[in-house]
């Protein structure tokens, strides 16, 4: 079965990040993930940043999952970020360089569906050697999804 957060991604949404720093592979994020939402730059930079601040995000083995929620959301966004140079200054949970990001913004109101998405990227990522596989193809979003729907 597709896992539920590859319903909310297309290929567009996978992007290879070039910031070396936790600040500027998030600012491609938002750049990015503002185009897909209701939110402008500032509104999103200052909910991720709440965020980060209560507990880091980098969840360990190279992968962090910032996420929020918003009010009025109309439509779950998820984006995949590859880091082509891993992010040392992330201060994940194991203190791995964070090699892959996946950003997650969905509504407030609906916290069910909101576990859902955050349950299936990490049970998508559970195996950690699909982040290596992943990071293998990062200059090809659609094998990238296409490992995504495989594991």
């Amino acid at each position: 079965m597709k896992p539920e957060f590859l319903k909310h991604l297309d290929a567009k949404c996978v992007l290879t990040l070039t910031g070396e720093s936790k600040k500027a592979a998030l600012e491609e994020i938002i750049s990015f993930a503002t185009t897909r939402c209701t939110l402008d730059d500032a509104q999103l930079r200052e909910l991720i940043w709440k965020r980060e601040k209560m507990m880091t995000t980098g969840v360990g083995g190279g992968l962090a999952l910032p996420h929020i929620r918003v009010a009025g959301f109309p439509t779950p966004v998820i984006v995949i970020g590859l880091c082509r140079t891993p992010i040392t200054d992330y201060k994940s949970m194991d203190d791995v360089p964070i090699q892959m990001i996946v950003f997650i913004a969905a509504d407030e109101r609906d916290q069910e569906a909101y576990l859902k998405l955050l349950g299936s990227v990490s049970a998508s990522l559970k195996d950690r050697s699909i982040i290596g596989k992943i990071m293998e193809n990062m200059n090809d979003p659609e094998a990238v999804l296409k490992l995504l729907g495989n594991e």
